[in-house]
């Protein structure tokens, strides 16, 4: 059935414009800023937005990184501590002096596993009660070992104890590692290596944060273990309620962002666990430091853009202006073929005669 003639579409008729932007393009500098000027602008907001969400996603990564770099080295060295630790109480010459309680043979053997082992303060064994049977102390604290007798960590059940006080007359504060000493089955008492805040921190001296961030490190019950500004003596600084310490940890780790300081900006955090101690690793980073070199590239960027958009600008008023020129030229003409038209017909009326009535 043929379509009616009425009903028939034009040719190429997708090619047709609205009369609004047909009415926009007489007006040539809301012509370039609707259709070129607002475009770009979008486009330049739209990746920027890309990038920066791209480069905080690459500064959290490397964060991550850091961490678990940390994680794995204080992991390590506390597992060849315990190694260590399990090689001594193993020997059949060491349990006999401990079954003893023969404090000569036991200091011999201690001062064996300080020379090499770097970094340790004080190696005590203890009984199955808690009391101390022997203690060596590192060459340059000596002095404070034979001034008051060590105190021994309570918390003997765990490998890796949290911060605490060595004694009450220095407020040093350090932690402990401990590995039970065993004849056959049978449990005899616990081998405990002392080391220092400061001492754990030199462990992690080749993690870098750049540009500007830090690593520091915390037991299990939310003390300072490491942290890479001075800390003063006393008692253990509880960090429980920053918002990297109080989320809950994750064995593989992740990245999160929280506000923190005065007056309080973002911050960046990596927390890495330390299986299987229950200590935590935490890389961190201001926002405002870590998207630095990004803000350098924009505005480096913005500068290159800023002069193209000049010389940009520069030609597409040129081609306003011819364009303005061309538009008033037209309706010269439309006007002066109208008048034209208006005296051709007033010519022809007066050429034809009138009708009869």
């Amino acid at each position: 059935m043929a379509r009616p003639s009425g009903s028939a579409r034009p040719r190429f008729a997708w090619l047709s414009f609205p009369a609004w932007f047909l009415e926009l393009y007489r007006q040539p500098l809301a012509f370039l800023i609707t259709a070129i000027g607002i475009p770009l602008l979008g486009l330049c907001v739209w990746l920027y937005a890309e990038n920066e969400r791209g480069w905080r996603a690459r500064e959290g990564e490397d964060l991550l990184v850091a961490a678990r770099l940390a994680s794995r080295i204080i992991r390590e060295e506390l597992d060849q501590t315990r190694q260590i630790e399990d090689a001594l109480g193993s020997r059949p010459a060491f349990i006999d002096a401990v079954k003893r309680g023969d404090r000569g043979a036991l200091e011999t053997s201690l001062q064996l596993l300080l020379d090499v082992t770097p970094m340790i303060d004080r190696v005590m064994v203890l009984d199955l009660e808690g009391r101390p049977l022997a203690a060596v102390a590192a060459a340059a604290d000596a002095s404070s070992a034979t001034a008051e007798p060590p105190r021994p960590h309570a918390g003997r059940g765990q490998p890796v104890s949290g911060v605490y006080l060595r004694d009450a007359a220095s407020g040093e504060k350090v932690v402990a590692v401990s590995s039970p000493v065993y004849e056959g089955n049978a449990a005899l008492g616990l081998l405990q290596v002392q080391y220092r805040l400061q001492d754990i921190s030199r462990w992690l001296d080749k993690v870098r944060v750049e540009p500007g961030g830090f690593v520091y490190v915390v037991d299990q019950a939310g003390f300072l273990v490491s942290y890479p500004f001075q800390l003063v003596p006393g008692q253990p600084k509880s960090v429980s309620t920053w918002p990297p310490v109080k989320r809950p940890l994750t064995p593989q780790g992740e990245v999160m962002r929280f506000w923190q300081g005065r007056p309080a900006g973002p911050w960046t955090a990596a927390v890495a666990a330390v299986e299987p101690f229950g200590w935590r690793v935490i890389a961190q980073q201001a926002d405002a430091v870590m998207l630095r070199p990004f803000y350098r590239i924009v505005l480096s960027f913005l500068a290159l853009i800023g002069l193209l958009a000049g010389i940009l600008a520069f030609f597409l008023l040129r081609w306003a202006g011819l364009h303005q020129a061309t538009l008033r030229l037209l309706a010269q003409q439309a006007k002066l073929l109208a008048q034209s038209e208006r005296r051709h017909v007033a010519a022809r009326l007066r050429k034809t005669p009138p009708k009869n009535s």
